[in-house]
């Protein structure tokens, strides 16, 4: 199967390859090789390349970049759809995650069925919510919404997750949570997983939320860094300013065991034993990347 991955040095992107990169013919071009805000050079890498799957994980996300560019997601995914639509790609895989609902109210156990009911008032879930939109016109996209994701290769300055976890690992003592939040969060090992069986299976297309049939707060990650770390002789002190856990970002998996009834997910205590480890041996990682890095 001959598949195309756009943000094939990202987060997602680089654990999709590691894992499946000897399964599938994997084409995944880097910036400086296509610039998916130009069509012509989109156009071009399609010619003469026969794609099966198209998986679209490129993105600027609201917490790297200024609002102000949040328009060329939009514009990314419509040169991807355009041409995959033009060369007769069977699926367009969108990674998408829940901005695309209206973030202003606690998302709990949110169905698919209510995107579209409260439109976002922030550049970055309005763009999302446009993609989302522009996906559902055509005959070959489905909107994988994530909820949160997690694992190696994230940057720590974005996830408090990973900030947390990192924590344990380079002895920075003292660590804050403003507000103890709870979200679906998905291990990357087990959202590689689920994209994959997307790439492999003819489910029906269209939006499928992607989250943990557990919820992970930050309380659970604090005390689960501490109890690490504790075990390697260093000490970490969290404190929660707000230990109210109603500030609540899960989304209904419903429709995603309806066609993966055997999926099982990833304990998040084995997970973060697992992020933790993995930083321990790339303390590297562990640091935030230096702005404009990928």
């Amino acid at each position: 199967m001959n598949i195309l991955l756009t943000g094939g040095n990202g987060f997602i992107g680089k654990n999709f390859i590691e894992k499946y990169g000897s399964k599938y013919n994997i084409f995944a071009p880097s910036s400086h090789e296509v610039d998916l805000m130009q069509i012509r050079q989109v156009s071009d890498y399609f010619k003469d390349k026969h794609f099966d799957v198209v998986i679209h994980a490129a993105g600027k996300s609201d917490g790297y970049y200024g609002s102000e560019k949040q328009a060329d997601n939009l514009v990314m995914f419509k040169n991807v759809q355009y041409e995959s639509i033009l060369h007769g790609v069977k699926k367009l895989l969108v990674i998408g995650d829940a901005a695309d609902f209206d973030r202003s109210r606690p998302l709990d156990g949110v169905p698919e069925t209510e995107f579209g009911k409260s439109i976002p008032q922030d550049a970055y879930g309005l763009g999302r919510y446009l993609i989302t939109m522009l996906a559902s016109k055509d005959k070959i996209s489905t909107v994988l919404r994530f909820f949160t994701v997690y694992g190696k290769y994230c940057d720590v300055a974005s996830s408090k997750t990973m900030e947390l976890t990192a924590r344990g690992v380079t002895g920075k003592k003292n660590a804050v949570i403003e507000r103890d939040r709870t979200f679906g969060a998905v291990y990357v090992d087990d959202a590689v997983k689920i994209i994959a069986a997307f790439a492999d299976n003819d489910f029906e297309k269209g939006e499928y939320n992607i989250a943990s049939d557990t919820p992970l707060s930050l309380s659970f990650v604090a005390k689960t860094a501490k109890r690490l770390a504790k075990k390697d002789g260093r000490e970490i002190n969290v404190s929660i300013l707000d230990e109210t856990e109603d500030n609540i970002y899960t989304g209904s998996v419903e429709k995603l065991m309806s066609v993966m009834p055997k999926l099982r997910f990833t304990s998040h205590a084995t997970a973060l034993k697992q992020v933790y480890e993995h930083l321990k041996k790339h303390k590297s990682q562990a640091k935030p990347k230096e702005a404009g890095k990928q």
